[in-house]
């Protein structure tokens, strides 16, 4: 597992990997080895921590999510594996725990997925209540504050497996993620869909994200005879 993001307090750009080692044999078949690398933009050099205290068993649901200073992964608190949200705070390097929404269940949206809208951090859930053709998007409005947590649904996109929100273009209208093969604009006053055509985009996107322009560009101007 993976993510990447700014250290505010230090103003440094940090790759974070959490890895494991995966024992399966008949003498100790749930033994994990779990550690964590860290590579540092302003040092120019990685360097490996303590473990992460948590169990990260479904890292293809999504990479580190970057909300005010900290990576974020749903995960396993052990030893009684109830879900939990896991901070990373960059600038200390060391984790804390995010308030869930209290209505959901912290036996199973380990399973959900975290995702930024607007700057802030939402968590996505499949099939709430057996809905078929829609998801529920928690926000949380103010960073930190249980209380926060606001609600809004995407409903009647049929035939689909994968939904996920990538951001808004209008303050109603949220662009999805459709299966990682077209994106499709959903109006949370009118409750209806309709395509989004990009020129050029690809058949299959399944990792695709959004980025903000930094003011530093990662090409040496240099190297193409342009003036910075």
């Amino acid at each position: 597992m993976y993510g990447f993001g700014y250290d505010y307090v230090n103003d440094d750009y940090k790759i974070v990997v959490i890895s494991r080692y995966d024992h399966d044999n008949e003498y100790e078949p749930d033994v994990l080895d779990m550690f964590m690398d860290i590579y540092s933009l302003k040092v120019g050099s990685w360097k490996r921590i303590k473990s992460s205290p948590y169990d990260h068993a479904v890292p293809e649901l999504a990479s580190g999510v970057f909300v005010n200073g900290a990576l974020h992964w749903l995960a396993s608190k052990k030893p009684d594996y109830v879900s939990v949200i896991g901070a990373f705070v960059l600038s200390d390097e060391e984790f804390v725990e995010v308030p869930a929404p209290k209505s959901l269940d912290k036996d199973k949206f380990v399973f959900n997925k975290l995702v930024v809208l607007k700057g802030c951090l939402c968590m996505v859930v499949d099939n709430p209540e057996g809905y078929g053709n829609r998801i529920d998007v928690w926000m949380m409005k103010e960073y930190g504050v249980e209380e926060s947590w606001t609600k809004f649904c995407v409903d009647g996109i049929d035939f689909y497996d994968f939904l996920k929100p990538l951001c808004f273009i209008r303050d109603d209208e949220v662009v999805v993620n459709v299966d990682g093969e077209k994106l499709m604009v959903y109006n949370l006053e009118e409750e209806i869909s309709r395509d989004l055509e990009v020129d050029g985009i690809l058949d299959r996107f399944d990792s695709v994200g959004t980025f903000v322009e930094s003011l530093v560009s990662p090409v040496d101007p240099n190297l193409f005879g342009i003036e910075a």
